[in-house]
């Protein structure tokens, strides 16, 4: 199954493609932190993409954060040849259904065009501050860029003031 199958699929549908780890989590929490394993980890079938939820003290509200997580992390690590402008609205919000598919959009396009934001911008036909700015508007995809910027020996990407 490919990455935009994976993100089209139900929360509960894509859990049949996870494996799904529950333990007890560490930290701050007082008495009710270690008293049932309530954290949860989902591992995506056949990769290496995982999601971890702990903030709640149940555990089916962690498995749903998980899997919006998972989502994300499944945009931002599975990467395909990019394809024309994703109809719909530039920037869906980060609580959208289509945030996730949106997100593995612009990384293919910035994967593809070596991390640079200008020529993502082009091929995604946007401007450049435009992408900019949509990426810092989420401090995931920020951080996301500037590693890979990193790992490529490219100057990090700077946030207006």
């Amino acid at each position: 199954m490919d990455r935009d199958e994976l993100l089209a699929l139900e929360d509960d549908e894509l859990l049949r493609h996870c494996r799904c780890d529950t333990f007890r989590a560490s930290g701050p929490g007082g008495q009710h932190r270690n008293t049932s394993d309530s954290a949860v980890r989902l591992t995506l079938e056949d990769t290496e993409v995982t999601a971890l939820a702990s903030e709640e003290r149940s555990q089916h509200r962690n498995r749903a954060r998980a899997v919006k997580r998972l989502r994300l992390q499944i945009a931002l690590n599975l990467r395909r040849d990019p394809a024309p402008s994703p109809a719909g609205p530039w920037k869906p919000g980060a609580r959208d259904r289509q945030y996730a598919p949106f997100v593995a959009h612009l990384f293919d396009a910035l994967a593809a065009t070596g991390y640079r934001v200008s020529d993502a911008a082009k091929l995604l036909e946007v401007s450049t501050g435009r992408l900019a700015r949509t990426l810092a508007a989420d401090t995931t995809l920020w951080a996301r860029v500037n590693q890979e910027r990193e790992k490529r020996d490219m100057k990090p990407l700077k946030m207006d003031k």
